[in-house]
């Protein structure tokens, strides 16, 4: 390679803040090492999105910079992370082509994509077939969703005092408060005390895993304060699960 230490940039990329980018890191460094630098010599651009977000703010900054003529090579992990949806990625190529800038991929059956378009055709394919991989995940999330609803099953965070049980939502009448659960009954006079008067903070104090936020939120929003101290829901998923308490 014929570039100096301060014209070479790296982009890594997790999807999820909460997603570990060490493999990234790892294949990066390998070829770092083999081309006699470290991660500290280089321009390093690591951000969490969505590979189909165009307005990534690491990812507008790199190709700004390229632009500008900082950078002579570009390392990546594989294709996908830099961008999900074909018109990012070529977006991304074509920056980098303006530039003469070379891209270098640590891990993918295209290892490199060079100013004059080596490379380049079946990186771009590759770009599509990760688009496409994208937007088949999205209909088969959606889909799955779809189904659930109609068959009743409980989707996002489960009200307090309830658990999801095989998808479906259920008062929980016997819960396990080492594992910071909340039982529905302990739910039911804790509400019962606060409309006698006592206070969101001495309420909350004596019951277990429930916070002074939860029984406010809950008191102050007539439909939910039916589910515990009615047994009543709109929603017929919780009317079901209600019913569940009578059998």
């Amino acid at each position: 390679m014929t570039s100096n230490l301060d014209e070479v940039a790296v982009y890594i990329r997790r999807s999820k803040e909460e997603q570990q980018d060490e493999h990234q890191r790892d294949d990066i460094r390998n070829w770092l090492h083999r081309h006699d630098l470290e991660i500290g010599d280089v321009g390093l651009y690591p951000e969490h999105g969505s590979g189909s977000n165009s307005e990534r703010s690491e990812f507008r900054q790199l190709i700004d910079d390229i632009e500008n003529g900082d950078y002579t090579d570009v390392v990546v992990w594989e294709i996908s992370r830099i961008a999900r949806k074909g018109l990012l990625a070529q977006e991304f190529f074509d920056a980098c082509e303006d530039a003469n800038a070379v891209i270098h991929i640590t891990n993918g059956s295209v290892r490199e994509v060079r100013p004059d378009g080596t490379g380049r055709m079946v990186a771009g394919i590759i770009a599509e077939v990760a688009a496409e991989e994208r937007r088949n995940l999205i209909r088969r999330t959606q889909s799955g969703l779809r189904r659930a609803r109609k068959e009743g099953k409980w989707l996002g965070e489960v009200p307090a005092g309830f658990v999801r049980d095989d998808g479906y939502l259920k008062p929980n009448l016997d819960p396990d408060y080492e594992a910071g659960e909340s039982g529905f009954l302990d739910l039911v006079e804790a509400l019962e005390a606060i409309d006698e008067g006592d206070s969101y903070n001495q309420t909350a104090q004596r019951t277990p895993n429930v916070t002074r936020q939860t029984l406010s939120n809950i008191d102050q929003d007539p439909e939910r304060m039916s589910w515990y101290l009615d047994a009543d829901a709109d929603d017929a998923r919780v009317q079901e699960a209600l019913n569940s308490l009578s059998d």
